[in-house]
C-alpha cells in the first residue's frame, strides 16, 4: 500500500494516458501504421524490404517486444502507456511539480502528443539525453543514447547530434560521443547487410526524402506562427547564455516540423520548448495548487473534444474483429468496413489501396505491406512509378481501392488500377479490381 501511495501520481498519469489513448486515438491512421509495423515484426517480416517505413526502426522495434506475447491493440496501447509514464517520471524528478503542468498542457489540442509513433519516442530519448548532458554524464554512453535517437528517427537524430556535438566546446568530448554513437549504428547496418535490406533502407529512408519533402510540404498559419514564436524565444535565450545545452537541443528540434508545419509535428515542437521554459521558471511548487490547475485543463479539453466532435460519439459502434476487440468506428463507416472487410477476408491473393489497408491487413492476418501507407514519399525514391511497376507485375490479384480526401493520398496508384484492371465489383466505398 505504501508503494502504491508514493507513486499514485504516476499511476494516475498511466490510467489518464490510457484512457485518453482509447477516447481519442481510435481510428486515427497514424496509429494504425505504427501498430501494423509492430506487428509486420512479430509476423517475421523485414523492415524496409517487406513493408516500407521511411525512418529508422527503433520505436517498433521496441513496442514488438510485448506482442509477440500478444498482439492486440490495446496492448500496444498499454505499452505506450508506460512509456508516457515513465517520461513524466523522468521530468518529475527534474523540474518536480511543475511536470503535471507540462503534461496538461501539452495536451492542446488533440493529445497528439500521446499518440504513439516514432516523434513521441524522440522526444522521450532527447529529454534524456539532455539530462544526462547536463549533469556530465559519460559521454560514451551519451553518444549510445544519441545513436539510439537516430535509429529512431534519423533526420531528427542526425541534427541533434550535431548540435549535440556543439555544446560540448571540447573536441574530446564530441570524439567520444562519436564513438558511442557508431556503436549502434554498427549493429544496424549489420542487420541491414544480414536481412539484405540495406538498398531498401538507403531507398526509402534517403532518397525517399526527396520525394517527400516534394509531395509533403503543408505550411498552416496558427502553428506557423507558434513556430516562429519559438525561434524568437530561441534567439532570445542564445543571447542571453550562449553556452546554454539546452539552447543546442532545441535548435535541433526545430526539425520537427520540416517540411509539415501543422498541429500534429508543432506539438512535439511545443513539448520540448515548454519542457525547457519550465526548467528555467520558478513557480511556487504547491503540488495540490498544480494538480488542480491540471485536473482543469485535462477536464476542459476532454469536454472540448466530446462536444466538438458530439455527432461522432452518439452513433459510435463497437466491433470486434481479430486484434482489435472493443474498437469503436461511426455506424455508417463500420457498415460500410464490414462488408469489404468480410469480402476482403475470402480473397487469398490480393491487395488494398485506401488509408485503412493496414487495419485490414493487421485484422485479417494478411503480410502487412507496401500498399498499407499509401502516401507519397513513403515509396522510394521515384516511388509512385516504381508502385506501378508493382502492380503491372501482378497477376490474378484482387485489389481494393478507396479513394481518400487526403492530400497525402497517392490517388495515382488508385488511377492505375483502373486503368489496368478488371472491374468486379463495389462493396462499400471499396472498388475491386482484378489484375489478371
Amino acid at each position: 500500500m505504501r508503494i502504491i501511495k508514493n507513486n499514485i501520481l504516476y499511476i494516475v498519469v498511466f490510467i489518464i494516458s490510457f484512457i485518453l489513448l482509447i477516447l481519442f486515438g481510435s481510428n486515427n491512421t497514424d496509429i494504425i501504421w505504427n501498430y501494423g509495423d509492430c506487428i509486420a515484426l512479430t509476423r517475421g517480416l523485414i523492415p524496409y524490404k517487406d513493408f516500407n517505413i521511411i525512418t529508422t526502426p527503433l520505436y517498433p522495434l521496441l513496442m514488438s517486444s510485448f506482442l509477440f506475447l500478444n498482439s492486440n491493440y490495446y496492448i500496444f496501447i498499454l505499452e505506450q502507456s508506460l512509456l508516457i509514464t515513465i517520461l513524466f517520471y523522468v521530468i518529475d524528478k527534474n523540474i518536480g511539480h511543475k511536470s503535471i503542468l507540462l503534461f496538461s498542457l501539452s495536451l492542446f489540442p488533440n493529445f497528439y502528443i500521446l499518440f504513439p509513433n516514432y516523434n513521441f519516442f524522440v522526444v522521450f530519448l532527447v529529454i534524456i539525453i539532455y539530462l544526462l548532458d547536463k549533469k556530465n554524464y559519460s559521454d560514451l554512453f551519451v553518444g549510445i543514447l544519441l545513436g539510439l535517437l537516430i535509429l529512431t528517427k534519423h533526420t531528427i537524430g542526425g541534427v541533434i547530434l550535431i548540435c549535440s556535438l556543439i555544446s560540448t566546446f571540447s573536441l574530446k568530448k564530441s570524439l567520444k560521443r562519436i564513438g558511442g554513437c557508431i556503436l549502434p549504428g554498427i549493429v544496424f547496418i549489420i542487420y541491414l547487410i544480414i536481412t539484405k535490406s540495406l538498398y531498401n533502407f538507403i531507398n526509402l529512408s534517403i532518397f525517399g526524402l526527396f520525394d517527400f519533402n516534394n509531395k509533403n510540404n503543408l505550411i498552416l498559419p496558427l502553428p506557423l506562427i507558434v513556430f516562429i514564436l519559438i525561434i524568437i524565444y530561441l534567439i532570445y535565450s542564445f543571447v542571453k547564455n550562449p553556452k546554454e545545452k539546452a539552447n543546442y537541443y532545441l535548435l535541433g528540434s526545430l526539425i520537427f516540423v520540416y517540411p509539415i508545419i501543422d498541429y500534429f509535428h508543432i506539438n512535439y515542437l511545443i513539448f520540448i520548448t515548454l519542457y525547457f521554459i519550465l526548467e528555467k521558471i520558478k513557480i511556487k511548487n504547491n503540488k495540490k495548487y498544480m494538480e488542480k490547475i491540471s485536473a482543469f485543463i485535462i477536464i476542459e479539453l476532454i469536454f472540448f473534444n466530446i462536444i466538438s466532435n458530439i455527432n461522432y460519439y452518439k452513433n459510435i459502434h463497437l466491433y470486434n474483429i481479430n486484434h482489435f476487440q472493443g474498437y469503436y468506428m461511426h455506424k455508417e463507416d463500420y457498415k460500410y468496413f464490414d462488408a469489404a472487410y468480410k469480402k476482403y477476408k475470402k480473397y487469398n491473393n490480393c491487395k488494398m489501396i485506401s488509408m485503412q489497408s493496414m487495419l485490414f491487413d493487421i485484422a485479417a492476418d494478411k503480410n502487412i505491406n507496401y500498399f498499407d501507407i499509401p502516401l507519397y514519399g513513403n515509396f522510394g525514391y521515384d516511388g509512385i512509378n516504381n508502385m506501378k511497376k508493382k502492380i503491372s507485375k501482378m497477376h490474378n490479384t484482387y485489389i481494393f481501392i478507396n479513394y481518400f480526401n487526403n492530400r497525402q493520398f497517392a490517388r495515382e496508384l488508385c488511377d492505375y488500377v483502373k486503368k489496368k484492371g478488371k472491374y468486379i465489383e463495389k462493396v462499400g466505398d471499396y472498388e475491386i479490381y482484378y489484375i489478371e
